[in-house]
């Protein structure tokens, strides 16, 4: 079906922003000292993530990003994922979400497939990330748990969050490719929002007070949707 602006699911008529990255500002108004992610013994609120994601816009910001650049995202389960990826979006960008334990061509085909230019990774990962994205020519920003913290306390946080078309990519997903290349699928924030929407009110059901166990990795679409945005989203007034 071609895309018209005589549909009105592809715009939004309310003057309010779009973006997925809402989600987060909306539930830190209403919750901000409420518990956001645990992750061992340390937890985060919505207040420190959301301040967390303004300075990570600031730092890409600063790097020159401009709405509708791509940036890697390259880590395991950890408290930065979010941190990182609602800063992207907060920014205008798209998020690219890798699986940690890619080697360094692949690395490489992901960053120069979608034309990402910069990629955020966990230091573990360090060495086939570096050679990935020396190979892309992509910048790569190394995330530990002293490091990245300080680099972020050095950058002015951006506390708005850039307006996007419906119709705007937000995340580019990639396939496995079990049968050939992997193939980036193209995820506007339009989607994004609706999918959110429907799996917290009719799905998962997920209240305020809910906790959701993010067992499953959050470079796949399912642990994206309900782990990470249904989690996030599900404080909202």
């Amino acid at each position: 079906m071609p895309r018209t602006d005589d549909w009105p699911g592809w715009r939004t008529d309310n003057g309010s922003v779009t973006n997925l990255a809402k989600n987060l500002t909306d539930t830190t108004r209403v919750h901000a000292g409420r518990v956001a992610v645990r992750v061992d013994n340390a937890a985060m609120t919505y207040r420190a993530l959301d301040e967390a994601s303004a300075r990570v816009a600031g730092l890409l910001h600063e790097r020159g990003l401009k709405p509708g650049d791509r940036v890697g995202i390259m880590m395991p389960n950890i408290a930065e994922v979010p941190v990182v990826y609602y800063g992207i979006l907060r920014a205008g960008g798209v998020v690219v979400p890798m699986n940690p334990l890619l080697k360094a061509r692949e690395v490489a085909y992901y960053l120069g497939d979608s034309t990402a230019g910069l990629v955020f990774a966990w230091h573990a990962f360090a060495d086939e990330a570096r050679a990935g994205a020396e190979q892309a020519e992509a910048e790569l920003i190394l995330i530990d748990e002293v490091g990245f913290p300080d680099l972020l306390a050095s950058v002015a946080p951006v506390e708005e969050v850039t307006d996007r078309d419906n119709r705007d990519i937000a995340v580019i997903l990639y396939t496995s490719g079990t049968t050939g290349q992997p193939k980036g699928a193209e995820l506007t924030h339009g989607n994004l929002i609706s999918n959110t929407d429907v799996a917290r009110a009719d799905i998962v059901r997920a209240r305020p007070e809910d906790v959701i166990f993010g067992g499953l990795p959050l470079f796949h679409v399912f642990g994206q949707t309900v782990a990470l945005n249904v989690a996030v989203a599900s404080g909202r007034a």
